[in-house]
């Protein structure tokens, strides 16, 4: 399961505004994705989000052996209180935009790259040693922030490696929605 809070521009009574989207997109027995629910008039809080997952699994969603996400941490919350057996994957491209949050412009480009590598190994102990050979580099070019950040969450980011690889280029992110 996919899930993600969107916030689009609505027009309503003449005056435009944000409104906040919750959003679950899922991959059905054949293999196919759909639609599992859409609720608007949210905010990305646990409340919300309580409810929104609630409602899904009330509608017959069950089975439910990995979650997508960023990292909102009501969602993640939420998730583990009504799916307790499910993996949680955090969202590669959240993550990364996170991470280039604490480098300079300039060396955005290099440090994405950087990233890639990290998601781009061909199993889970791979993808653990480049990280930490990241983490490294990144201290001596002096991006503490940006190292620590990895450091500590990159694991949220690297579930994928435990289902089939043929997978791993379509679970590591929600940003289908």
């Amino acid at each position: 399961v996919f899930l993600d809070g969107l916030w689009l521009k609505r027009t309503w009574g003449g005056e435009v505004g944000k409104e906040a989207v919750l959003v679950a997109i899922g991959v059905n027995a054949d293999g196919h994705r759909e639609i599992f629910g859409i609720c608007e008039g949210m905010q990305e809080y646990k409340e919300s989000w309580l409810s929104f997952i609630r409602h899904l699994k009330s509608r017959g969603l069950s089975g439910v052996r990995l979650v997508v996400s960023d990292k909102c941490l009501g969602l993640v919350e939420s998730v583990s209180q009504c799916f307790p057996r499910a993996e949680w994957q955090r969202c590669v491209f959240h993550f990364h935009r996170n991470i280039l949050s604490k480098v300079s412009r300039e060396k955005m480009p290099e440090v994405a790259a950087m990233l890639k590598a990290i998601h781009a190994q061909e199993s889970r102990v791979s993808a653990d040693d480049k990280a930490k050979a990241i983490i490294a580099e990144l201290r001596l070019m002096k991006m503490g922030k940006a190292a620590d950040l990895i450091e500590q969450s990159v694991y949220e980011t690297l579930t994928y490696y435990a289902f089939p690889d043929i997978h791993w280029h379509k679970i590591r992110t929600n940003n289908p929605l």
